[in-house]
């Protein structure tokens, strides 16, 4: 099987307000990987996704040989099946940091994203939404030095980034001018053709 039919033999389940789908929808499109997208609210499918996925949780990726879920354990498999480009390091240190991170962001930042954007009670609405905002001015004085979080080269913890960024309008948040790095970066975040790619697809839904 040529590569380009390996690409394309896959289907990603996803919930289109999910932030964790969206950065898969970025990665597939960042390593130029062709998959058929499910939406299972506006699908139906949510009895095909359980008989994929135990948990009954998206994202969940089905390509021709298995079937991967959790968001962390999809990008591994994404990286190591498709190194091209890379979105981790080729240097142990660095690889390490990067997953470090990408722990604290899926574990702290990320949650605080879809508190703020799905809580019913407008006070823990506003606490995670300060929280998020407190997290993300504290990333200032890193994106002043260098383009990206961890340095010159775009890497998984940028993808995740973007998802965050992106959804701030959706909590009427505008980032004010002494957080300039911040916007900047989420400026060169949202050039890019993955991101613009993601957001095409989220649009046709």
């Amino acid at each position: 099987m040529s590569a380009q039919n390996k690409r394309s033999s896959m289907t990603l389940y996803v919930n289109s307000n999910d932030p964790f789908c969206h950065r898969v929808r970025m990665i597939l499109a960042e390593k130029d990987i062709n998959a058929d997208i499910i939406d299972v609210e506006k699908e139906n499918k949510l009895e095909e996704l359980y008989e994929l996925n135990p948990y009954g949780g998206v994202p969940t990726l089905m390509t021709k040989d298995l079937i991967v879920y959790e968001p962390s354990i999809i990008f591994e498999y994404l990286e190591e099946r498709f190194p091209y480009p890379p979105l981790l390091s080729v240097f142990p240190l660095e690889r390490a940091q990067a997953r470090m991170l990408c722990k604290k962001i899926d574990t702290e930042w990320m949650p605080l994203l879809v508190n703020a954007l799905n809580a019913d009670d407008e006070n823990i609405k506003q606490a995670n939404k300060i929280a998020l905002l407190k997290t993300l001015f504290s990333l200032i004085h890193t994106l002043n030095r260098q383009p990206y979080l961890l340095g010159e080269e775009f890497t998984i913890v940028d993808c995740s980034m973007a998802i965050i960024l992106y959804n701030l309008p959706k909590l009427d948040v505008r980032l004010p001018e002494k957080a300039m790095p911040l916007i900047k970066y989420a400026k060169r975040l949202f050039e890019r053709e993955s991101f613009r790619k993601s957001i095409r697809h989220e649009r046709r839904e």
